[in-house]
């Protein structure tokens, strides 16, 4: 009994600690964060168009994943009033985007998808891309808690709400490819995005 008690609380030890250690969208960090390229065998096989989540975007357009099918997705989960990490992944996805190959862009979206489900519809989508000057290669979806939960679970991504409505949560940036399978990804801020051109290159 006593050792079942104990791997309990180290269970939830284990989840206090990593929800301790997201990194919060409060304010700019002292110092560049480090950069991770995850192992290729410890991602997900699974697609993400397994997903039955319905999507609405910046357009207004009601969507399922399995439209973006033989597409190439680079893709990251934010939340649109967040002030400083999520336009700081913004910001590195464009630098991704200036680096995809001249043959390939056509075949190239970049895809943000909100942890916010109470307050980041439509509109605010739409003032978002129009904030951070986003061209027709870029997506912004808006989903119920349910379809963000499992898109979320999908991607490794973490988030925790707080109790002012924002969020803290990771920060990857994941390269799906047409199958949507992830091929590569990359966490931090201010990251070499590396991985992510190279395995564009070789989708």
């Amino acid at each position: 009994m006593k050792r079942v008690l104990t791997n309990y609380v180290q269970i939830l030890l284990a989840g206090f600690l990593t929800l301790a250690l997201l990194p919060g969208c409060e304010s700019k960090p002292s110092a560049k964060q480090s950069n991770k390229t995850k192992a290729t065998h410890l991602l997900s096989k699974e697609s993400i168009y397994k997903s039955t989540g319905r999507w609405d975007n910046q357009y207004g357009d009601t969507l399922l994943l399995g439209k973006l099918a033989g597409k190439i997705q680079v893709i990251s989960m934010i939340f649109t009033r967040c002030p400083y990490a999520c336009p700081r992944i913004v910001a590195d996805m464009e630098a991704i985007k200036k680096q995809v190959p001249e043959d390939k862009r056509d075949k190239v979206v970049f895809v943000l998808v909100s942890f916010d489900s109470d307050r980041d519809h439509t509109p605010q989508l739409k003032e978002f891309a129009k904030k951070m000057n986003l061209d027709d290669k870029w997506l912004i979806l808006h989903g119920n808690e349910d379809a963000v939960k499992e898109l979320s679970k999908l991607l490794g991504s973490r988030y925790k709400k707080q109790p002012n409505g924002d969020y803290s949560h990771s920060s990857e940036i994941t390269l799906l490819d047409t199958k949507g399978v992830i091929a590569a990804q990359i966490e931090g801020l201010e990251v070499d995005a590396k991985a992510v051109v190279e395995g564009i290159e070789e989708l």
